[in-house]
């Protein structure tokens, strides 16, 4: 039975894979998810529907920008949404969100909602 949620999980990493794989594993389970491979993409799409997202799985170390230094132009726009970094990084720089973290590699059973 699909949970009857009126907001989507964004899901970004720059790896398309393994968006992917979370996108297939989410949708399964019932969420609607929106997914990025471009962390400035979804940077945009927050600035034109910054109510859409409740969750963002966001990854740590992507080209250009950083999870956290996404996170913090996000938190500019909409500091309701809640963000998770997934990363294999021990060396997490600018977390002053102090945002949860996901460890790579990911057991399915953590992203349970």
């Amino acid at each position: 039975m699909k949970p009857d949620y009126k907001w989507a999980i964004a899901f970004v990493d720059d790896e398309q894979d393994i968006v992917d794989l979370f996108t297939i594993f989410l949708r399964e389970n019932g969420y609607d998810v929106i997914d990025f491979t471009n962390p400035l993409l979804l940077l945009d799409y927050i600035r034109h529907h910054d109510n859409k997202f409740r969750l963002l799985l966001i990854d740590y170390k992507m080209p250009h920008i950083t999870g956290c230094q996404l996170a913090n132009k996000i938190t500019d726009i909409n500091p309701r949404i809640k963000m998770v970094l997934i990363t294999a990084v021990n060396d997490i720089i600018n977390n002053n969100l102090n945002l949860e973290l996901i460890r790579k590699p990911v057991r399915m059973h953590q992203l349970y909602i």
